[in-house]
């Protein structure tokens, strides 16, 4: 176990921490804003296959082709992102690569909705260049909608 200090400021940290998220161009724009006691972090993602290849073809192998952006990560290192839409665009998608801090190496993130809407989820990874460095961490937060209830237990 971690200090009683250590474990009350990192509760501070997680407690106050939201991301707000609005799409655009019908998916193709994802504007990801994360808010937490460190500051502000803010990018814009362009995603592919957002709408069910209406309006863009995929390769003859079923893939597409991926518009990288360069963004700049809540540690101010300008980073190489990329996104996509999977199952039926309800899960995104973003890697960032070209991350030096930590050993180097890539962030892999899924965010999708739960629960009919009223949780978001954030499942981030990352994904080290030294695979001698250890196993690669990972991390799964759940943001309750802003006026959402959830309720814990039982219904009885």
């Amino acid at each position: 176990g971690q200090p009683l200090i250590v474990r009350g400021a990192a509760l501070l940290i997680v407690g106050n921490t939201r991301e707000e998220t609005k799409q655009r161009d019908g998916g193709r724009e994802v504007y990801i804003k994360g808010i937490n006691a460190k500051g502000v972090w803010e990018r814009t993602l362009k995603s592919s296959g957002s709408d069910f290849d209406t309006t863009m073809t995929p390769n003859a192998d079923g893939s597409y082709d991926h518009t990288p952006v360069k963004i700049l990560t809540a540690d101010s290192e300008k980073v190489d992102a990329t996104s996509w839409w999977e199952n039926d665009g309800t899960v995104h998608v973003s890697w960032t690569q070209g991350v030096n801090r930590y050993g180097g190496g890539s962030f892999e993130s899924r965010r999708y909705l739960e629960n009919n809407g009223d949780i978001y989820v954030c499942e981030s990874i990352f994904r080290r260049d030294n695979k001698a460095d250890g196993p690669d961490p990972s991390l799964k937060w759940k943001f309750l909608r802003e006026g959402a209830t959830f309720y814990v237990g039982s219904s009885k």
